[in-house]
Order: structure tokens, then C-alpha cells, then sequence
């Protein structure tokens, strides 16, 4: 950490760097207690503003579906290079200071990445610099699924595309729908939650809780 010249760096954001676009998810990223790293594991790096006002928005446009779709056709191989990360259509910052049907994009999506990254102790350091000082969040799967499906249907709504295509890009991860057919009954269960909550959001309930 001394030779990242950075100050009370509690954590890290990084990305696998071997693929497929095979895989059931091409681009992988995540937060990651402060600990040294190899060469598979490129990180990202914020400055001390950044990191505390973005980064929870990084880590969510990162991880959604719209994203990965957009990953997958500049992926050749099944190395990932930092010079391909860079072509990535990431969401300019000053976009989640924008309100979205009366709610702060940033608010919305801050409080619900914390919850998925923060459920042990060694990310503590995260969850002050996002302004929380209680325990870790318990693994809940099911409450986990419905919020990480929230996050892609704003994520789908952001980058302005319409229903129709955002279920043809989830479509488009067959694996993920294989498994979900396998785990609930042949339900595409991640799809349906995710248009359910893309309905929802462009209705104006930012409140909403899908029930199937």
C-alpha cells in the first residue's frame, strides 16, 4: 500500500482479468479488504474524493448485466487488459448526482451496494468511507437476488434502453438463465425480477418490492 501513495486505503476495487465471453458473467469486478494482489487481479484506483463519493456507483455500473453485454463485444480472448477495461462505456460520475423520479441516483444506489459488499468485518473501512457505522448486513440470497435486480433495472433505465432490450440482453447470458431455470423451477427468475423492477422504476415507484 505504501508504494500506492495513498492515505487510510482501507479497501480496493479490482477485476479478473482472464475471461470468456463464454462465461456465465465476461467482466468481473470486486471490493476487496486491503491485501496484496496478483497479476489477475488488476485494481482500480480512486483518489480519496472519488473513492467516497463514486465508488459505490463504480462497483454497481460494473457489476451490472447492460455493462457486461457492452464487455462482451470488445473481448477477443480471455484476457482481460487494462486497455479494454478502458474502452467500457462506464456512466460519467456527474450523472449520479441527478435526481431519478424524486430520489438522488447516488442515495439510491450507494445504500443498496453497501449492503450487498458489506456482510464481514474486514470491509469495515468501506462502509465508514460510505458514511455507515453498524454491523455487517446479513447474507440473505433472497434479499440479495431482489436487490441486485434493482440495481440492473435502474442501470437499463440509465443507459436508455427499453424493456424489449433489456430482455433481450439478459438473454443474452444463457448460462446465468440455465442456472436460475435449474434453481426455480424453469423460471427465469433474474430476468423476471429485473423487468419487474425496470416496470417500477419507470413508473415513478422507486419503492417497489417485486412480488413474482
Amino acid at each position: 500500500m505504501k508504494k500506492l501513495k495513498l492515505k487510510n486505503f482501507n479497501w480496493l476495487v479490482g477485476f479478473k482479468s482472464i475471461t470468456s465471453p463464454t462465461n456465465a458473467r465476461s467482466f468481473i469486478c470486486s471490493l476487496l479488504p486491503k491485501c496484496g494482489v496478483g497479476n489477475s487481479m488488476p485494481v482500480i484506483i480512486l483518489s480519496n474524493e472519488e473513492r467516497r463519493r463514486i465508488v459505490g456507483c463504480l462497483i454497481a455500473n460494473l457489476s451490472s448485466f447492460v455493462l457486461d453485454f457492452a464487455a462482451r463485444q470488445k473481448i477477443g480472448g480471455q484476457n482481460l487488459n487494462f486497455f479494454i477495461v478502458e474502452q467500457f462505456p462506464v456512466l460519467p460520475p456527474e450523472r449520479y448526482a441527478e435526481d431519478w423520479q424524486g430520489i438522488r441516483l447516488a442515495d439510491f444506489i450507494c445504500k443498496k451496494v453497501l449492503e450487498l459488499c458489506y456482510t464481514a468485518h474486514d470491509l469495515k473501512g468501506f462502509a465508514e468511507d460510505m458514511g455507515y457505522t453498524g454491523q455487517p448486513f446479513d447474507w440473505d440470497e433472497e434479499r440479495r437476488l431482489h436487490l441486485r435486480s434493482q440495481l440492473d433495472a435502474i442501470y437499463f433505465l440509465l443507459y436508455g434502453l427499453n424493456k424489449e432490450e433489456a430482455g433481450e440482453i439478459l438473454d443474452a447470458f444463457p448460462i446465468v438463465k440455465r442456472q436460475d431455470e435449474a434453481r426455480y423451477g424453469g423460471r427465469f427468475r433474474t430476468k423476471n425480477l429485473i423487468i419487474g423492477y425496470y416496470n417500477a422504476y419507470a413508473a415513478g415507484n422507486m419503492n417497489a418490492w417485486v412480488k413474482e
